[in-house]
């Protein structure tokens, strides 16, 4: 579970790398925004072990991950930290699911 939340976190604040990098001019960085605070409280939920804490973080995060590969291209700008948004999403996906069906 600790694994889990130490990812969140991780995913916060590369969300928030963005926001303070590229700003808020461009309307595709909103939702960097919205998942900043959300990685954020998920990852308090997850490490105070709260009920249903991971099965919100398997669903927030499915739908973050797929909103961030169709909205992809959309911001023209540089993406390698989206590369990385996109890799830890990956992995609190993995992560929530083992914790959920394998362990």
């Amino acid at each position: 579970m600790q694994f889990l939340a130490a990812l969140l976190a991780a995913n916060a604040v590369l969300h928030a790398l963005v926001i303070i990098r590229y700003g808020l001019a461009d309307k595709a960085n909103v939702p960097f925004l919205v998942f900043t605070f959300v990685n954020a409280v998920l990852a308090i939920a997850v490490f105070l072990q709260l009920p249903y804490a991971v099965w919100a973080t398997l669903l927030l995060s499915v739908f973050g991950l797929i909103g961030l590969t169709v909205t992809f291209n959309k911001p023209q700008r540089e993406k390698t930290i989206d590369y990385v948004i996109w890799i830890a999403d990956l992995l609190v996906v993995i992560g929530a699911a083992y914790l959920l069906f394998f362990r």
